[in-house]
């Protein structure tokens, strides 16, 4: 059984899943953006001193924080084309629903 499928039978599960990698990708990503500015703003104005005291380091340190959120994106989008095609493949049909209503 392929994880598309594990994650199809079980869309509460997936709904959850899709919430927690959105939440967390959004604030990792928020984050990332505030570090990223202090980061570059520090080694503008010092150069390499601020190379020296470690900016180098936190600035990989930011890249692979980077990758990680880019995972959790990943994750919401598989969850979330899951969900999509879960919902997509009911067939309402119009005609059928008012018909139940008349009778």
């Amino acid at each position: 059984m392929s994880l598309y499928e594990r994650f199809y039978r079980r869309p509460i599960i997936t709904f959850i899943v899709l919430i927690a990698s959105g939440l967390t990708f959004g604030a990792m990503t928020v984050n990332i953006f505030r570090l990223f500015a202090a980061n570059w703003n520090f080694i503008l104005t010092y150069g390499l001193l601020a190379l020296r005291e470690g900016a180098l380091t936190q600035t990989m340190e930011l890249l692979i924080t980077g990758m990680l959120s880019m995972v959790f994106f990943l994750l919401f989008k598989f969850c979330e084309k899951i969900l999509i095609d879960r919902i997509s493949s009911y067939t309402f049909s119009l005609t059928r629903i008012a018909n139940k209503k008349k009778t």
